[in-house]
């Protein structure tokens, strides 16, 4: 029920969320290691839903949960339960991957207050690349097989 009222917000109101995101991704991860098929699947709907088509119209809002949600999409890619999924999630990782690619100056303009003594090119790597290297390698090393190799 949560993991569906969280969904219905997401899905009405994205627009109108600032802050929430990192409170929106913690309840999906958490659905993300469930083995229910039920949960995962409509979380991972609404997760892709966000990943796809909200980061590209309210990325700036969701810039500072940019780590939560890569942890978000690293649950759903180790969800053994799950192995569509898991493929799919590592595509999404892709995803993400190729925005910091094409766009990074959006990493070093609009980062947090706490990354500003921090050099603007070592802002791209902490904000964006980072986080994806390292749940890269926590999805190697907890993955069955054939997650492992794609």
């Amino acid at each position: 029920m949560v993991v569906q009222c969280v969904a219905q917000m997401v899905k009405s109101q994205a627009q109108n969320i600032k802050s929430g995101w990192k409170n929106i991704f913690g309840v999906f991860h958490l659905a993300a290691s469930q083995n229910d098929e039920r949960i995962v699947n409509l979380s991972f709907e609404t997760v892709n839903e966000i990943i796809r088509v909200c980061a590209e119209k309210y990325f700036l809002s969701i810039l500072d949960s940019f780590q939560d949600a890569i942890k978000c999409l690293s649950e759903f890619a180790c969800n053994s339960a799950s192995p569509d999924i898991s493929i799919e999630a590592i595509g999404l990782i892709r995803h993400c991957a190729m925005f910091v690619a094409e766009k990074p100056d959006i990493f070093v303009e609009y980062g947090s207050e706490d990354l500003k003594n921090i050099p603007q090119d070592d802002r791209v790597w902490m904000k964006g690349w980072l986080p994806i290297l390292f749940e890269l390698s926590c999805i190697i090393n907890r993955c069955k097989l054939d997650v492992r190799t794609r």
